[in-house]
């Protein structure tokens, strides 16, 4: 498969993932909590598989990071103090600053993330793979620590470490399953084999009886949150986001495979190349939902749909795409239908309809 056929699918695996960010946001009970089992973990197992070697060590790559999802982080905040929350607080403005547990909203992932990438690239600097490996699954067991001292220790509580960088920890190992088994992934990604199929189907049941479990009788028996430092098991922790992994491996594969699929593949893979915006804005967007009385559909309606139109709107203009992190589209077919190559004859032998 080439690297574009590639880049595709992943854009249509993160286009999922973010739908169902702002459907976890749009809601609360099971819904919610399964989805929150997966999504950012699975997140930032897509960041490591799309991670280099050769560029992780160049510290050039590290900062060139930081500077492209720092600008549209802190530019989002600011939006969001000043227009929809309207604060002029000292006391706000030092939470916001502080980000992660401190400031409600999404203002923990990217700084995590970049924090992750740091811990990563200076790991590859100083040891083996093998070493790294155990260094990483060490820092989760601290993490799953820190999780449980969490409720008696009120600093770490509120307002937490800066920017939610103990997160980074837990991160780590989920950044480091794309970057060390990306292989593996490909496999899952690319694979004819339908043993990967029946894999999955496995899979499958295994996390519908898992989650029929764990509400059994309306209790909750198990529970994951990455921003509040929850995740009391470290095997789950790994285990379940890598079972809803497979299964959304193979759906991707399946998805590109069918063809009058064409659309909604064409739309997920637009939402995925705008992840940034989607991120920030759904929630902003949405400050008004109670007063307003309306539902999670029109909370989902709202939170994809104006960030997709702002992106359509203003991704040609350079500055814009910088301090939005809006993508870049680069023609009318890419916007709509980003490189598909091996469906492009299909598109071409429907006359063009894009």
């Amino acid at each position: 498969m080439e690297k574009s056929d590639r880049m595709q699918l992943v854009d249509i695996a993160k286009g999922i993932l973010i739908i169902l960010v702002v459907a976890a946001h749009a809601q609360t009970g099971i819904v919610h909590d399964i989805i929150f089992m997966f999504h950012m973990p699975l997140f930032f197992v897509i960041s490591g598989f799309l991670m280099k070697r050769e560029k992780l060590l160049k510290a050039e790559f590290v900062l060139r990071k930081i500077k492209h999802l720092i600008i549209p982080y802190v530019v989002y905040l600011v939006f969001d103090m000043l227009l929809v929350r309207k604060t002029f607080s000292v006391h706000d403005w030092l939470c916001a600053i502080w980000g992660g547990r401190a400031v409600s909203g999404v203002y923990w992932y990217i700084t995590c993330f970049l924090f992750t990438i740091f811990l990563l690239s200076t790991l590859l600097k100083k040891f083996s793979d093998r070493t790294i490996k155990n260094i990483v699954l060490m820092g989760g067991g601290i993490a799953v620590i820190e999780s449980h001292l969490i409720d008696k220790i009120h600093f770490l509580r509120s307002p937490g470490i800066p920017w939610n960088l103990d997160v980074s920890l837990m991160a780590l190992i989920y950044v480091s399953i794309g970057f060390f088994y990306k292989d593996k992934i490909k496999e899952l990604l690319e694979s004819e084999l339908r043993k990967y199929d029946l894999i999955t189907g496995l899979f499958s049941v295994y996390l519908i009886l898992f989650c029929g479990f764990i509400y059994k009788n309306g209790s909750r028996l198990y529970y994951f949150d990455m921003k509040p430092v929850y995740y009391k098991e470290l095997m789950l922790a790994v285990l379940i986001p890598c079972a809803f992994g497979v299964v959304l491996t193979r759906l991707v594969y399946w998805m590109n495979k069918v063809k009058w699929l064409i659309y909604l593949s064409c739309f997920l893979s637009l939402c995925g190349r705008a992840t940034i915006p989607i991120m920030f804005m759904h929630i902003p967007l949405n400050r008004w939902k109670d007063s307003l009385g309306y539902g999670g559909v029109m909370y989902m309606v709202i939170g994809i749909g104006t960030p997709l139109a702002f992106t359509l709107i203003f991704n040609k203009h350079k500055t814009m795409r910088k301090l939005f992190g809006l993508p870049k589209l680069d023609s009318k077919i890419d916007t709509v239908n980003y490189n598909f190559p091996k469906i492009s004859d299909y598109i071409n032998h429907k006359r063009g309809i894009f």
